[in-house]
């Protein structure tokens, strides 16, 4: 009788661990999180526009307007598809508006879409992402029209641009790595680092002369280090 119940007790037992290892497997991580962040961009803009005295006309540099750090808040949404691989969606604002003219003003958006994958450990998780995008400004002047203006006689027409200004967004993607500490089953700190490459398509502005009156950047592409530092929630 003794081999009787001990042939029938340990096939329930293996099949009450398997149970409690598969509810607490599936208990490791939630399916959906929500999260809020403090995000701070070093951006590096774009080359400002500049005319020569001498009538050429050239894009140049101005050092001190390359470079600005910009604070900021936004939150990030994350499907979980397996312990090692997620999908998400971010998006923040940095409120500070800066003024518009020969490089990208106003007030700076984002929205950043793509994978985090990595490993999970007790307490820590440790991931890297690659998440492309957008980076958007809410004031770049734009060209929006262009006209003559009449020359010498003989001579063909000086063309004139007639600019304004408005909203703009430019392809970026992230690049970087996550690191994630686990306070409880549903509480979580998470820190985020990484490189914002951004790319910027052509700009146009006002030149000094009428031989000029419109000069061109080309496109750039450019690094922007970025810090994430937050708080998330899993359910």
């Amino acid at each position: 009788m003794r081999d009787s119940h001990r042939r029938e007790i340990l096939p329930a037992i293996f099949l009450l661990a398997v149970t409690a290892s598969t509810a607490s497997a599936q208990q490791d991580v939630s399916r959906f999180e929500l999260g809020a962040q403090f995000s701070l961009l070093s951006l590096n803009q774009p080359s400002k526009l500049v005319t020569d005295p001498t009538n050429t006309g050239f894009v140049g540099f101005a050092p001190s307007n390359l470079k600005r750090t910009e604070p900021g808040f936004g939150g990030r949404f994350t499907y979980n598809l397996t312990k090692s691989l997620a999908f998400e969606a971010e998006g923040n604002l940095f409120p500070r508006s800066e003024p518009t003219g020969r490089t990208p003003g106003g007030r700076v958006f984002q929205g950043q879409f793509g994978v985090k994958a990595g490993k999970r450990f007790r307490r820590f998780g440790i991931f890297g992402k690659a998440r492309p995008g957008f980076v958007g400004f809410t004031k770049v002047t734009k060209l929006l029209s262009t006209f003559n203006v009449a020359n010498a006689p003989g001579l063909p027409p000086f063309v004139v641009g007639r600019f304004g200004s408005g909203k703009e967004l430019y392809f970026s993607t992230d690049f970087g790595a996550v690191v994630e500490y686990y306070a409880s089953r549903g509480i979580f700190a998470r820190f985020d680092l990484g490189d914002t490459v951004i790319h910027y398509a052509s700009f146009s502005g006002p030149g000094a002369f009428l031989s000029r009156a419109i000069i061109t950047r080309p496109p750039e592409t450019k690094h922007n280090l970025q810090f994430n530092a937050g708080v998330g929630f899993r359910f």
